[in-house]
């Protein structure tokens, strides 16, 4: 304390610095989930970057596919690379800590192919099977989500993070005859959709002492 009763500079409050690090995920729930028994085969990673331990702008990377029998004498297959870009904003920043709980928004795209095919389906008139096979048809979406997250510190570096994601379809072109039934990183072709991940992360410090 200093005669007047104030802080010395000393014991002032650290500040964040303007860089914080930069962290690498791998989410591990849509996998798994994949293995419990969701049709969507799904898998990503994310690079984001602290600025004053407050905002995060991040980047995610996947890969989404599917095949479903539809029950009634179509086969629809669809795969591909999706991407999404975004901010995340820390309400925790000012404790300066490695766990944090985020809100977020994200922009996502995906251009890709759908094979529709038939498997057994019938002319309710004729009774009649009907060969009905639309392969490689184009199209791609666009969507925006609303996130909100936790990421907590293991042991030094490494960490691991949960989010729950709010998504709405904002564009999706078809080329071909029909609408694609499943659009990658985003799910069913809908108006709206819902999403999570659990991921596992490591934090590559700006400098070796890390908080």
């Amino acid at each position: 304390m200093n005669a007047r009763g104030g802080k010395d500079d000393g014991e002032a409050k650290e500040e964040a610095p303007l860089y914080g690090g930069t962290y690498v995920s791998l989410d591990l729930f849509n996998p798994v989930s994949h293995f419990l028994g969701t049709r969507f085969v799904q898998g990503e990673a994310a690079v984001d970057v602290n600025i004053k331990n407050a905002f995060f702008p991040v980047i995610e990377l996947g890969y989404g596919g599917v095949s479903y029998d539809n029950g009634e004498g179509l086969d629809y297959k669809s795969s591909a690379p999706y991407f999404r870009v975004g901010l995340n904003y820390n309400t925790m920043a000012k404790k300066l800590r490695e766990n944090h709980f985020y809100i977020g928004a994200r922009y996502g795209f995906s251009a890709f192919k759908y094979d529709i095919r038939s498997n057994g389906l019938i002319d309710p008139v004729w009774s009649a099977p009907i060969t009905y096979d639309r392969l490689g048809q184009k199209a791609f979406g666009q969507w925006i989500e609303l996130v909100a997250g936790v990421r907590v510190q293991i042991k030094n570096n490494f960490m691991m993070g949960w989010s729950v994601r709010l998504k709405r379809l904002i564009g999706n072109v078809s080329n071909g005859d029909n609408e694609a039934w499943y659009i990658p990183g985003y799910g069913y072709n809908g108006t709206t959709a819902y999403g999570a991940t659990y991921s596992i992360i490591y934090k590559f410090s700006a400098s070796k002492k890390t908080k």
